[in-house]
């Protein structure tokens, strides 16, 4: 179909759209009302967990784990004063791991300073007792110097409790298993890691603990300081995103009506999408959606632009309001569409990488670009037919030579002048400018192999944000931590765990472990039995090792239970089948760690050969993540393209078209990658998403200017003339789509961020080149190839 007949389609959609305009504001009403109510229904996901899609066998493993051993998260909180051995700070430090104990919705065990089975020898064999007696003993008295010497007397447990100089101290809280989603999901729209992350700031931001200077981490209270800051930074960067949008087009269109358009655009398709999101119980990441977010504004100030100026084009010429209102959409509206209906498809793509965020990010912007675009080609036309016709005047005359009265250009300004001289340039130097972009990109594709993903929030996030500065501080500590992986060793048989040979095996693999680079700590149920031999042993130092034979480890560890001993059920499964190894780390070095899980499942497997190795926990799906993204983005990066290059092909009727509009949208792709590799940002949830965005975003302008290309050639029949008027028509508006659209994502660089601030340097890379590369490039390639057809006479 030419794009005359499609022009003329919408047209007499326009003319249509004009004759129902109250109806279509009245349903518009409507809908957003219906919206408003499904957004009160929507639910945020946060958990690692729910990061995995179904059968996934990463959360296969996990979840066979939290059958066993319970949930792998914990909650911890370090706490700092001068002296911890004093009456006040330790009934402060008391008080404060009951109520972590009482008051956390999942809280399963505390183990602290104040609360810790402490093994003593017995005549009966052996008790459990506490390091700090009920009744806390004076400052400066001999009771508390005893309480101090006990809890440095076992320094396999002080060093899991009290620092050597006794600043700081260590509340370990166990966590029972979360309720699936299905279940908590019928009770509210908070998910319980968020419900316990929000618990312990709460708690240790009580007034009654502040002589602890308590500092919280582990997932839940991650979890949940990312998802409050995430939040504050998407309302914040959605200020300046409208700010700029309102400003921008003021200055565009001088008119109320200009304003208000794309921020009704924007509005309207995020709370139709987050409406439908509510309604469906649709899966919904908190810390993506300001990616959706921002591109609806970016999509929305781009499409309001083009009908907006060929509006005012069109005001000049004839000043009949509902006349231009129709010649914009018979013009504009085609290629519009078609730029909205590219961008949606290319961002459906990152359906392919299996990780749950970056569906989310696929299907919600998808959703965003798609209300986006109707609301700009339904209402932004309806807003623009209110109001009185303008005189016309006298000195504004058409200036095309051509009969047709859409074909009518409006009058020259500065800016299409500019614009015109451009062209020029462009078309008497196609050489240089292919060579200079030819050895660019090939510069910039070296970088494309340096890029690495990362997941930690140090490299993401940032410690300019000030919770990931102090769980930093917390995790470099010397009793802290704030990430760890868990080590499962199946054991052939049941009752085998109880093995003295096996045990030793884990013995030898948890002194492997330790000499690892990033290992800060480990613990595994032989910190029980060596203990336990050791206090049924008089003490001796000499026995802190495993017993002899299986039946002295059953007998000392019913001796243990018959004690009220409970912690042992953590590290070894009911059947005594199952043997777990916690490793906690000291820092996260994405490379660094995937060579550490590589090698500490070779070393499992050689001690133990017939058993089955498996790592589970945040460290693990750290891993299994990047990798996930890696390949998923490169996956995906290369089905928009060809999705994008079809939808070429099929609207232009043409392979070479197709072919052509490709390559300037590979710039995008090119300098951003390269950017990444040279610089090296690294590749996380929020850069992951570029690419594909970037393509979907290019290719808006490459559509607007071969369409309008083919337009021109269609009329004038000759390449020169049809170039230079389509830089004359489409020109400005292309640069001014991109100027505002890297202002908004600029909006990005403000924050303290790292993640935010890299998106949104890369965004405006990525648009300036798409921009670029559309004005420089694709004349070039259109002319040169002819793709449109031999000249005509």
């Amino acid at each position: 179909m030419k794009i005359e007949k499609i022009n003329e389609m919408f047209a007499r959609f326009a003319a249509q759209l004009l004759k129902m305009r109250w109806l279509t504001l009245g349903i518009f009403a409507l809908v957003m009302i219906v919206s408003v109510i499904g957004m009160k229904r929507m639910v945020k996901e946060t958990s690692f967990d729910d990061y995995f899609i179904e059968d996934d066998p990463m959360l296969v493993m996990t979840d066979e784990f939290k059958s066993h051993f319970g949930n792998d998260y914990y909650v911890g909180v370090l706490t700092q004063c001068d002296n911890h051995f004093t009456k006040e700070n330790l009934a402060t430090l008391r008080a404060l791991s009951n109520e972590l104990l009482d008051s956390l919705s999942y809280a399963d065990k505390v183990t602290s300073l104040t609360d810790i089975e402490f093994m003593v020898g017995s005549d009966e064999g052996m008790t459990i007792e506490q390091i700090v007696p009920d009744e806390i003993p004076e400052d400066g008295s001999a009771a508390m110097d005893s309480v101090r010497k006990r809890a440095f007397s076992k320094p396999h447990v002080a060093r899991k409790l009290i620092s050597q100089d006794g600043r700081l101290s260590w509340i370990m809280v166990k966590l029972r298993t979360f309720p699936k989603d299905s279940v908590w999901k019928q009770q509210g729209t908070v998910a319980p890691d968020i419900i316990t992350g929000q618990e312990v700031e709460r708690i240790i931001k009580k007034p009654a603990y502040a002589s602890l200077h308590p500092k919280g981490t582990g997932m839940p209270y991650v979890t949940n300081c990312k998802t409050v800051y995430i939040g504050q930074e998407m309302s914040r960067l959605m200020m300046i995103a409208t700010i700029v949008c309102m400003l921008v087009m003021l200055c565009m269109t001088r008119s109320l009506r200009g304003v208000l358009a794309p921020i009704i655009s924007v509005v309207g398709g995020l709370f139709i999408t987050y409406g439908i999101a509510g309604w469906t119980k649709m899966y919904v990441d908190s810390t993506v959606l300001m990616i959706p977010t921002i591109l609806a504004f970016a999509v929305a100030i781009a499409y309001n632009i083009h009908i907006f100026s060929y509006f005012r084009g069109r005001m000049r010429i004839h000043g009949e309001r509902r006349k231009a209102v129709i010649e914009t959409l018979r013009e504009i509206g085609w290629s519009v569409f078609f730029c909205g209906f590219t961008t949606l498809v290319s961002l459906l793509s990152f359906l392919v990488i299996p990780i749950r965020p970056m569906h989310c990010v696929g299907v919600i912007s998808s959703m965003s670009v798609l209300f986006v675009l109707l609301t700009s080609l339904i209402i932004s036309p309806v807003l623009l037919s209110f109001g009185k016709n303008k005189r016309v005047k006298a000195d504004v005359t058409q200036t095309s030579d051509i009969s047709h009265q859409t074909s009518a250009l409006p009058p020259d300004t500065r800016w299409t002048a500019a614009m015109v001289r451009l062209s020029d340039i462009v078309l008497r130097n196609p050489k240089k400018i292919g060579w200079s972009f030819l050895v660019v990109c090939l510069v910039l594709c070296v970088g494309l192999w340096k890029i690495e993903a990362a997941f930690d929030i140090e490299r993401t996030m940032g410690e300019d944000v000030p919770y990931v500065k102090e769980v930093m501080d917390v995790g470099r500590s010397e009793l802290g931590s704030l990430y760890s992986y868990d080590l499962i060793v199946e054991l052939p048989h049941d009752d085998e765990a109880k093995e003295p040979e096996n045990l030793r095996r884990l013995d030898q693999l948890q002194q492997q472990v330790n000499t690892y680079d990033l290992t800060k700590r480990t613990t595994s149920i032989l910190d029980i039995l060596k203990d336990l031999n050791q206090t049924l042993n008089d003490g001796d130092t000499a026995r802190f090792c495993i017993p002899d034979t299986e039946e002295e480890v059953a007998q000392e560890i019913l001796l243990y239970e018959n004690a009220g001993g409970t912690e042992s059920e953590y590290w070894v499964d009911y059947d005594y089948r199952r043997l777990r190894l916690m490793v906690e780390i000291s820092d996260f070095n994405s490379a660094q760690v995937e060579r550490e899980l590589a090698r500490i499942q070779q070393d499992a497997q050689k001690l133990f050969p017939g058993a089955k190795i498996t790592t589970v926990g945040n460290i693990p799906q750290y891993v299994t993540m990047m990798q996930y993204l890696v390949r998923g983005q490169m996956l995906s990066f290369v089905i928009s393209i060809l999705i994008i290059g079809i939808i070429l092909m099929i609207a232009f009727q043409s392979i070479r078209v197709g072919l052509i509009g490709l390559v300037p949208n590979m710039m995008p792709a090119v300098f951003v990658g390269g950017y990444m590799g040279w610089m090296g940002v690294p590749l996380d949830m929020m850069t992951a998403t570029l690419l594909p965005m970037m393509l979907g975003m290019a290719v808006d302008d490459t559509i607007h200017f071969i369409n309008h290309s083919k337009l021109e050639f269609d009329r004038s029949h000759h390449y020169r003339e049809a170039i230079r008027r389509t830089f004359r028509v489409v020109g400005v508006a292309i640069v001014i789509t991109s100027i505002i659209t890297s202002a908004v994502f600029a909006g990005f660089c403000t924050s303290a961020c790292t993640m935010c601030i890299n998106f949104g340097l890369m965004a405006i890379i990525g648009i300036l080149s798409a921009l670029a590369a559309d004005l420089l490039v694709t004349p070039i390639l259109v002319s040169k190839c002819k793709v449109f057809g031999k000249i005509k006479d």
